[in-house]
């Protein structure tokens, strides 16, 4: 497996490619796991439950009306939509999984800096499942 940089990675949310202002982008997979862990056991015992997904994205503010903040702002409170995320910036094969599925915004901050960028940062909580394709 060859190890790559991270530069050429794309995100798109509800339609919007929005990369080209993004620093960085996380993606977080987890499982809840309930403790059932009975007097009679000899250590603390688990099921596996439901998985929940979440990205947080970094970039520089563009205000442009086909940018991340028109679109990001404009679907505060306003339901899911669709994401896509390629790590290696390539379309799903079998060297490069892409990451689908639908999302809300969670937060939406933007920040700005005497002597530095206007910046924001946005957390997207996964509604319902993550696809990973590879093909």
């Amino acid at each position: 497996m060859a190890r790559i940089a991270g530069k050429s990675a794309n995100f798109s949310f509800n339609s919007v490619a929005i990369e080209d202002e993004l620093s960085s982008v996380e993606m977080s997979y987890e499982v809840n796991l309930p403790e059932v862990t009975s007097f009679g056991d000899s250590a603390a015992e688990f099921v596996e439950g439901l998985p929940t997904g979440a990205f947080s994205v970094s970039g520089f503010w563009d205000g442009a009306a086909s940018q991340g903040d028109a679109t990001i702002f404009g679907q505060v409170t306003s339901g899911e939509a669709a994401f896509i995320f390629q790590p290696t910036g390539e379309a799903a094969d079998a060297n490069n999984a892409n990451y689908t599925g639908n999302a809300l915004v969670k937060s939406y901050r933007i920040r700005a800096e005497v002597g530095g960028p206007v910046a924001y940062d946005t957390e997207f909580q996964v509604n319902g499942a993550i696809a990973r394709a590879v093909s």
